[in-house]
């Protein structure tokens, strides 16, 4: 959902920000999805804040001072919130910031005086699924900035390993705060070539998370989710553990062909990916 000043080959009225959030509002609407995960989220508390909290979601952000990162919504009657982690990883350089389960229905995160460089963003969250059963799922949201020439292609590699470095910590710290082992959903715009999206499928990663791609494993990627002049590939990804306990039985379709993205049929610069997961309660 990338501002509007970077979307010169869109139709002027698909680019209007009144108009596009009205329509990226009804999309959310009708997923009707427990986790929403959003990337580059410009307008979080002049806008997705209060109309998610209208449609019974609570949000967790992570932004800088250019509001230019990461949320999770999520619906209070389905999850009950644990606590979450937010880091940046600006070049090789690691910033976090752990917090603790608040009263307050949205989750205020501290700014960062780290902007304007090659960075990537994640928000991990942990929850306690409270139907069918009590089941304590990490779910991960991550946006890696794009821009970059091929030349900064290592740079990326590296902070996704230190992304699932510090997930797997997460992991461990959650499970030692709720005696189980939980799942992790990771989704996010790694606005990258292939071979990021090879390594965190691949058993390079740490062996306690052992992500799968959803959409790899069941019915192949989509073609594309940015579709821009001369450029349109998948930059979009959602990974699970893999596991007998959790299990994607149904995903989200992907057309073949769009107009340039965004356009009167879909409203954000990127096309949304989804998943409905089963949990398998005999386990």
């Amino acid at each position: 959902m990338a501002s509007s000043s970077l979307m010169y080959v869109s139709p002027p009225e698909s680019i209007l920000w009144e108009k596009r959030s009205k329509a990226i509002l009804d999309n959310i609407k009708n997923f009707e999805a427990d986790f929403i995960c959003l990337q580059e989220v410009d307008e979080y508390h002049s806008f997705f804040d209060r109309n998610m909290e209208a449609q019974g979601y609570s949000g967790i952000p992570i932004e800088n001072k250019e509001g230019y990162e990461c949320a999770i919504f999520f619906k209070p009657k389905f999850a009950e919130f644990i606590t979450y982690q937010t880091t940046r990883i600006q070049g090789y350089t690691k910033y976090e910031n752990l917090c603790v389960a608040p009263s307050s229905s949205t989750v205020s995160s501290e700014s960062s005086d780290v902007v304007n460089a090659e960075e990537l963003s994640v928000v991990m969250v942990a929850f306690k699924i409270l139907k069918p059963f009590n089941h304590v799922v990490i779910i991960a949201s991550s946006h890696l900035k794009s821009g970059k020439p091929d030349r900064w292609d290592d740079l990326k590699l590296a902070q996704v390993k230190t992304l699932m470095t510090e997930l797997a910590s997460f992991k461990e710290i959650i499970s030692a705060l709720t005696n189980c082992s939980p799942s992790v959903i990771l989704a996010g715009d790694f606005n990258s070539k292939p071979y990021v999206h090879k390594y965190i499928n691949s058993d390079n990663i740490p062996s306690d998370i052992d992500l799968r791609s959803v959409y790899e494993f069941t019915k192949g990627e989509p073609r594309f989710t940015n579709n821009v002049p001369g450029f349109a590939e998948t930059l979009d990804y959602m990974f699970y553990t893999h596991s007998e306990i959790i299990s994607p039985v149904k995903l989200l379709d992907s057309p073949d062909e769009v107009d340039f993205l965004p356009n009167e049929i879909h409203p954000s610069d990127h096309l949304p990916i989804g998943v409905e997961f089963e949990i398998n309660r005999n386990i």
